[in-house]
C-alpha cells in the first residue's frame, strides 16, 4: 500500500488512512530512493531525494525543529518555491541547527526542478527497482543468524510442544541440573534413569543418557538429516 501510494499518487485510494506498523514504515523510508523531476510526489524532509538520503537522516537537529505534520506533507515543489522550507523551522536555533541548516541550504540551492519531467521512485531491494512482497519480506531478515536446526525442528512430525522442548535444548534454555545447579537452586543430584551424576553439562555429565541425546541432537544438528517417519 505505501509502494502503491507512492507509484500512483493520482489513485483515489492513495490518500486512504491505512494503518501500517511502524516497522513497515522504516523499512519503506530506507527501501525507497527517488529522482526528482518536478517535485510534486517527493516529500521534501522525509524522502531519499537529496545525494541518495533524506534530510531526516542528514540533519536529525534540524529535523527535530520541523513540526510533524509539515515534515510529513511538504512536498519538494512546495519547499522549493519562493523556500518555503525555511518558515518550517520552529523552536530555539541551536548550534547544532544553524550547523545542520547552512548544509542543508547549500545542497537544496543546488537542486534545479524539471516541470515536465515526474519523479521516479526506486525500490533498492529489488535489481529492477520495482518493489515486490518477496523482497520486502527478505529485507525484514536481512542481518539476522541462520539457525541450522531449526528447519529440522520445526519440519517435524512431532507434535508442538515436542517442538517447541526441542527449540529451548537448542537454545540450551531447559532447566536442567546442571543450570539448576549453577544458580544455586534445587536440583536431582544422580540421573532418574541410569543413576549417573546429573549435575554437569555433557561432555563432563557422567549421565549417560544425556551423553547419548546430546550426541544425537549433535548429529541431526550437524548432517541435516530428517527425522524418521
Amino acid at each position: 500500500m505505501l509502494w502503491l501510494g507512492k507509484t500512483e499518487p493520482a489513485k483515489p485510494w492513495s490518500s486512504l488512512p491505512v494503518p501500517v506498523h511502524s516497522c513497515a514504515k522504516s523499512l519503506f523510508a530506507i527501501a525507497i530512493q527517488t529522482e526528482v523531476g518536478n517535485g510534486e510526489n517527493t516529500k521534501f524532509w522525509t524522502d531519499r531525494w537529496l545525494n541518495g538520503c533524506s534530510i531526516e537522516v542528514m540533519a536529525p537537529h534540524l529535523f527535530a525543529s520541523i513540526p510533524k505534520r509539515k515534515a510529513n506533507r511538504r512536498t519538494v515543489k512546495e519547499a522549493l518555491t519562493n523556500n518555503m522550507w525555511l518558515p518550517d523551522i520552529q523552536g530555539q536555533l541551536s548550534i547544532p541547527v544553524l550547523s545542520e541548516y547552512l548544509d542543508i541550504w547549500d545542497l537544496v540551492q543546488a537542486v534545479v526542478l524539471q516541470p515536465d519531467v515526474e519523479d521516479t521512485h526506486k525500490w533498492r531491494f529489488d535489481a529492477s527497482g520495482q518493489f515486490t512482497t518477496r523482497s520486502a519480506y527478505e529485507a525484514f531478515f536481512k542481518g539476522t543468524i541462520y539457525f541450522s536446526a531449526g528447519k529440522l525442528i520445526w519440519g517435524t512430525w512431532a507434535p508442538r510442544k515436542c517442538k517447541f522442548f526441542l527449540w529451548l535444548v537448542a537454545h540450551n534454555r531447559c532447566w536442567t541440573a546442571d543450570r539448576l545447579a549453577r544458580r544455586g537452586l534445587p536440583h536431582p543430584e544422580f540421573c532418574p534413569l541410569c543413576g549417573g551424576e546429573d549435575n554437569q553439562p555433557p561432555p563432563l555429565s557422567m549421565c549417560v543418557c544425556s551423553a547419548v541425546l546430546a550426541s544425537t541432537f549433535g548429529r541431526f544438528q550437524t548432517s541435516g538429516c530428517h527425522t524418521p517417519t
